[in-house]
């Protein structure tokens, strides 16, 4: 598809964008290197997204590519490009030489990012192997450019149920991702966040979900190029009424009135990752729930 041409400029400026996945009941969100060639976004992320998508085989998913005040969301169906499966040569013979094209294309652009995974070889659990050699293929299906605030520095804040040495790295961290699904189909927002007490403060760019809907907030802090110093957290539960704006304006230390709609996300659980060691946790009042209702 056609995309603009301020969608195609911040696309040229920019190489890590947010990956949406529906995983179970709930969103998955995960950063992604990409590239956008051929007409096609290729990208590499997590080893967990990599898993979902294989197990799935088909999902739908959604692309956000940050440009600061502006953004791009792209949205449509995720392909496998597995170099040691034969039926990838049907695929090149099917597309012509664009498909083989938008994998060199992705490969040159985030040469980088491969040396970095080659300083980190040593680093990297065995277990990562068979997902390292995967590339993804979004074929687009809409395109949309998103216009946001710009986001001051911020307060820190404390991102629930993630190791100590993650949260002190995310504290300052003022952009975050929400993101919820609508008709299936996920949509990802920049987000003003706050966390006060265990209760999660979200306050979408544009867009508001709806009430009771699954919903996710991603916050990272990435490198350029070296994996196993990106840092992160998924915040996955369902969204409610509420949402503290005063305590989001107060740490962005802004007028309330410059604060988005605020809706609340009631965590059910969090997966972190700092470089390749990725953890999953229930917050305590979510099991102190539980076991109340027995």
């Amino acid at each position: 598809m056609q995309l603009t041409r301020d969608a195609s400029e911040i696309l040229r400026r920019t190489s890590i964008g947010m990956l949406a996945l529906r995983s179970g009941r709930l969103p998955l969100v995960n950063p992604a290197v990409f590239s956008f060639a051929g007409g096609s976004l290729w990208m590499t992320t997590s080893r967990y997204a990599a898993k979902t998508i294989m197990a799935r085989r088909d999902p739908r998913a959604a692309f956000l590519v940050d440009g600061g005040t502006r953004a791009v969301l792209l949205r449509g169906t995720i392909e496998i490009f597995d170099p040691l499966d034969l039926s990838n040569d049907i695929k090149a013979v099917l597309d012509g030489p664009a498909y083989l094209l938008g994998l060199a294309g992705y490969a040159l652009r985030n040469a980088p990012f491969f040396a970095g995974y080659a300083l980190d070889l040593t680093r990297l659990p065995r277990q990562w192997m068979p997902y390292n050699r995967v590339a993804l293929r979004l074929r687009l299906a809409d395109a949309d450019v998103v216009e946001g605030a710009p986001f001051p520095p911020a307060q820190a804040a404390r991102v629930p149920a993630v190791p100590a040495e993650v949260s002190r790295r995310l504290a300052g961290v003022s952009r975050g991702y929400a993101c919820w699904l609508e008709g299936g189909l996920p949509v990802i927002r920049p987000a003003f966040w706050e966390v006060q007490r265990g209760q999660v403060s979200v306050a979408p760019t544009s867009g508001r979900p709806r009430s009771g809907s699954p919903g996710a907030l991603v916050v990272e802090s990435h490198h350029r190029f070296r994996p196993s110093l990106m840092v992160g957290a998924c915040v996955r539960g369902a969204f409610a009424t509420g949402g503290d704006e005063t305590a989001v304006a107060e740490r962005y230390g802004i007028d309330t009135a410059e604060v988005p709609p605020v809706i609340e996300l009631k965590p059910e659980r969090v997966t972190s990752w700092r470089g390749f060691a990725v953890t999953t946790a229930v917050p305590r009042t979510v099991r102190r729930l539980r076991i109340a209702e027995g």
